[in-house]
């Protein structure tokens, strides 16, 4: 007789209250993990035996934990056994029922229509006037993407949009992966905060008092963290969040974050995919803007507007998780100084699919 006030009895006693969970979890559990009579009990629930004593009230908590820490200890047998005989496959059987028995611990997102409560979304400003009118600006909990051509000023418009939400007072996280390091980017960001370019010859010394002064005209805060010279990957995108409050964290560029597919060339639409996904539930996760930026084929700068599917990968790729995706362009004839905004996508109303953007690239200035 299983005794139910052991943390294996909760468990059961979980297991027969939670009938939504239990049909998924049951095919799943290795007998392994339980005492001679949470076999017993385990091979009884399969059978769809009634078992005395799963109406004691049950602790969820306790009971998830028990199953957890089984699972664990599963697997640490099977590494074990692995150090004497090389064989890694029942490690990695062990990981996979651990994950799959995880999906069994949450409760799908469920809400009824009746109780729902809406709320108005709440946006950051691009600083980019003719930009915020089209989208309202950078919403929290979004994944937004800007495209360009290289070298035509993704960077420049990723800078922007962090000076701009700088100058309200918020708090911005860059991550830099493998484009331009910190070294280049503190400048960058002193010519948008002072609107000034910054001088060829100018000494250590002067760099640095201009820095000064630039971090003097912003209230808000500003976090970088250089990935250049290093590999960067998911989950070190989301420790860098958790490292710091922020209220806008850029990204880029994510094409260059390594995720579990990347070292297949095979599959690069599909890594490129789990990236993209990932970087929508941080969004999500975190309740933030998160913007990124990725290359469109240079010829593409001599074209009036983009589509999405301009964009490298994106139809099974990269915009699949976007809630907006903005391609920049020079338009024919080019005028230096102007270049076009195509709202590729988006899921918020607009009036225009394509305006007009002004830059300047010495003052790293987009308006």
């Amino acid at each position: 007789m299983l005794d139910t006030r052991t943390p294996e009895g909760q468990f059961f006693s979980w297991l027969a209250s939670a009938s939504d969970r239990a049909e998924y979890l049951l095919p799943l559990l290795p007998p392994e993990c339980f005492s001679p009579e949470g076999q017993q009990r385990l091979q009884q629930m399969r059978s769809g035996v009634p078992c005395p004593g799963d109406e004691t009230s049950v602790n969820e908590p306790e009971a998830l934990s028990f199953l957890r820490n089984q699972l664990l200890a599963l697997i640490g047998r099977a590494a074990g056994r692995a150090q004497r005989t090389g064989r890694t496959e029942p490690v990695q059987a062990a990981v996979s029922v651990l994950l799959e028995c995880l999906d069994g611990f949450t409760r799908p997102p469920l809400e009824s229509y009746a109780e729902a409560t809406p709320c108005l979304r709440e946006f950051l400003p691009t600083g980019i006037a003719g930009l915020d009118a089209q989208i309202s600006g950078l919403a929290w909990g979004e994944l937004g993407i800007v495209a360009a051509p290289p070298g035509r000023g993704k960077t420049a418009i990723l800078i922007n949009f962090a000076v701009s939400a700088l100058q309200a007072g918020y708090s911005v996280l860059y991550i830099s992966v493998a484009d331009q390091g910190q070294d280049e980017l503190i400048p960058r960001f002193d010519s948008a905060i002072l609107r000034e370019a910054c001088p060829s010859d100018l000494t250590e010394a002067a760099l640095q008092a201009r820095h000064q002064q630039a971090a003097r005209q912003v209230p808000g805060t500003l976090w970088l963290s250089d990935y250049t010279a290093q590999e960067c990957r998911l989950q070190d995108i989301e420790r860098t969040i958790r490292e710091c409050e922020t209220d806008l964290v850029i990204v880029d560029h994510a094409d260059d974050v390594l995720g579990p597919h990347s070292q297949d060339p095979s599959i690069t639409r599909h890594s490129l995919r789990v990236i993209y996904l990932a970087l929508k539930r941080l969004a999500v996760e975190f309740h933030v803007p998160i913007w990124t930026a990725s290359q469109t084929h240079e010829q593409s700068w001599g074209y009036s507007s983009l589509g999405v599917d301009g964009l490298a990968e994106a139809k099974t790729g990269k915009a699949t998780g976007v809630a907006i995706c903005l391609l920049f362009s020079g338009g024919t004839p080019e005028i230096p100084g102007r270049m076009w905004c195509t709202i590729a996508k988006a899921r918020r109303r607009y009036t225009q699919r394509v305006i007009q953007i002004h830059y300047d690239h010495p003052t790293c200035s987009i308006f």
